[in-house]
């Protein structure tokens, strides 16, 4: 059995076609991407922009075309933040729902948050070892905590990069006072958020994440392709660069992506702040997420139910 699985996010849209027939984990066996832009046009009020719309049906609609010819039980369709959050959202998600041909689903933060949680569990694996997850998408940061399949705890805080790079950082590269009011923000905000949450071993589960690790690991000589963790020390050595560079540049650096080249010295100094807060010194890079924890939520639905694969696309989201 294979499925299809369309990410929708601030920077792409990804579509891969999921073997289900993994007895440990189901695999991508095709993927196809194209960028969105969906940051780049969202308006200070939360509004994304006509242009904005309809690069992001562009995108959908060549991800659906080019998978059109392999075939799947079903497709499912979400939106992360970029689209969950947008102020017109609900226009958003009826004109890429058209793109795609169904239903576009989202997830509320603390549902997306413990399904990626779930997602690094079974990757992590160590039932009944506290684990804490931390994931800096483009509209929200989500850390989740607990010792068992799901979180015990989710924090969920309106901090993700792209949104506090629009709010607080409009000038490229950012001015000294506006990298002063965003610290000043995630100082008053984040230790005060993350005080519930207990040690566990720590996870980094977003892209954000992954390329700040590549970025920070890599030496003059070697890109550090796949590094097995972000360690702060390194981190905070590479912020007050990231901060003298402008887009273009921060992109021609190891591992930064184009579409995250302006978003990405947020998404540093965000994470500085909450591994600074919740005293680790590192955090190890988790491969998988969201995408991983929807396939496993539909497996475990089918296993319950036994229901057809296009009934149980409908039992993902709200």
């Amino acid at each position: 059995m294979r499925l299809a699985m369309l990410d929708i996010g601030s920077a792409a849209a990804r579509l891969d076609i999921v073997d289900l027939a993994s007895p440990r984990m189901p695999r991508a066996t095709w993927s196809v991407k194209s960028r969105t832009r969906l940051a780049e046009h969202t308006l200070p009020d939360g509004r994304v922009t006509e242009e904005g719309i309809a690069d992001a049906e562009r995108a959908v609609r060549h991800c659906v075309s080019a998978a059109s010819d392999k075939p799947t039980e079903a497709l499912i369709a979400y939106g992360t933040s970029a689209v969950r959050d947008a102020s017109n959202g609900a226009r958003l998600r009826k004109r890429l729902g058209e793109a795609a041909g169904v239903r576009i689903g989202v997830l509320t933060p603390r549902d997306e948050a413990a399904v990626a949680y779930h997602a690094a569990r079974r990757w992590h694996g160590r039932s009944g070892q506290a684990m804490t997850t931390v994931d800096i998408g483009g509209g929200t940061v989500d850390v989740a905590t607990g010792t068992g399949t799901d979180p015990d705890l989710v924090v969920s805080l309106q901090h993700g990069a792209a949104r506090l790079t629009r709010q607080f950082l409009p000038d490229d590269p950012p001015t000294p006072a506006q990298l002063a009011d965003l610290r000043r923000e995630l100082h008053a905000t984040i230790p005060k958020a993350l005080s519930r949450v207990e040690g566990g071993h720590p996870l980094a589960l977003s892209k954000v994440l992954r390329q700040l690790a590549v970025l920070t690991e890599s030496s003059p000589d070697e890109v550090a392709r796949r590094p097995h963790r972000l360690r702060l020390k390194q981190l905070s050595r590479w912020i007050p660069r990231l901060a003298e560079l402008d887009h273009e540049q921060r992109a021609q650096l190891p591992g930064v992506s184009r579409s995250r080249g302006r978003r990405i010295l947020a998404g540093a100094i965000v994470a500085e702040v909450i591994m600074e807060s919740l005293e680790l010194p590192e955090l190890e890079i988790c491969p998988w997420g969201l995408r991983q924890g929807l396939v496993y939520r539909f497996l475990e639905a089918r296993t319950r139910t036994r229901a057809d694969a296009l009934d149980l696309v409908g039992t993902l989201f709200d």
